[in-house]
């Protein structure tokens, strides 16, 4: 039980770094043609110049997916530490709160980036865009994820289960 809570953590933990990275930093697609330029969720950058992304309704609902995303990773993060207390109420526990929050985390997460891959891949395929280290940061954060709720709900599985065996 203390390996996969450990590992839980660790998953969360690993994973609310690469989001928060990788939201907030601009290379999810790099313009490697005249001008180099390359723009993320919040800003699009052209030789040094830098202005704002506003307006655009597929860049906003994922910016709005992500961040709820990381809020469920937040609280997976608080449940984790309390699940090594083994406190739980009745039979469900802190690691399965936790492996809740970080499944909601990355379908939330998924969804968003999938909208965002599905607006710009025509630019991708047609144009001299590539995707850059920003936006794997965040598909690689929903693999961590996953393995962290995984581990979470194998924690719950061999967590003492309260009954009269142990009155």
């Amino acid at each position: 039980m203390f390996c996969a809570n450990v590992i839980g953590i660790a998953g969360s933990s690993l994973s609310f770094v690469l989001l928060f990275t990788g939201i907030l930093t601009d290379f999810w697609l790099v313009n490697f043609g005249v001008g180099l330029t390359h723009e993320g969720l919040w800003q699009i950058c052209s030789k040094d110049i830098c202005s704002k992304i506003a307006g655009l309704r597929f860049i906003e609902a994922t910016r709005a997916l992500l961040i709820i995303s990381m809020s469920f990773l937040t609280f997976a993060m608080l449940s984790s530490c309390l699940s090594f207390k083994n406190f739980s109420i009745g039979k469900i526990t802190c690691a399965l709160i936790a492996a809740l929050m970080e499944f909601l985390a990355v379908l939330f997460l998924i969804t968003g980036m999938s909208v965002y891959t599905g607006e710009t891949a025509y630019q991708v395929n047609n144009n001299s865009y590539n995707y850059q280290w920003s936006f794997y940061l965040c598909w690689t954060a929903t693999l961590t994820t996953l393995t962290a709720g995984i581990s979470h709900v194998l924690a719950h599985k061999v967590s003492p289960q309260p009954g009269y065996e142990s009155v």
